[in-house]
């Protein structure tokens, strides 16, 4: 996986599919978390609670709510964020910020939906802004 790169977690596709997950109603987040555990796409039932976040600073306990765009265009759906993230740099931000993790703050659980590499090697975002911003082809797609 390269930086950049999104993976949805497998179990995720299932919760999609099961209703767990309504990404138009319930309210998606984006937080920031190190390398204590490093997720996978075949973590068993991921929720928020097995990654450790990172906050501080500029960067917003419990992350930062999405606002959420599903569209449908020749039996493509597309789910994209329409926000995106900006931390400035401040010296109380975390140095050590490796992943950005999204997950449903509505499922009782803090069910996780997938994850962003941020760094190999971990972000120290109190030298440095740290900017996420979701691509033109949106977060991921189901065809």
């Amino acid at each position: 996986m390269a930086a950049g790169d999104i993976t949805i977690f497998d179990e995720a596709k299932l919760a999609l599919l099961n209703g767990t997950h309504d990404l138009d109603t319930h309210v998606i987040k984006v937080c920031f978390i190190d390398n204590t555990t490093v997720p996978t796409a075949s973590d068993t039932t991921p929720t928020k609670s097995d990654y450790t976040e990172v906050s501080g600073g500029n960067f917003t306990a419990g992350g930062d709510t999405m606002t959420v765009s599903l569209t449908e265009a020749a039996g493509t759906v597309t789910l994209d964020f329409t926000s995106n993230i900006s931390n400035a740099s401040n010296v109380a931000n975390p140095a050590n910020v490796y992943y950005a993790l999204i997950y449903n703050d509505t499922a009782a659980s803090d069910d996780a939906i997938g994850f962003v590499e941020i760094d190999v090697t971990g972000f120290d975002a109190t030298g440095g802004a740290l900017t996420l911003t979701w691509g033109a082809s949106g977060v991921f797609t189901l065809a």
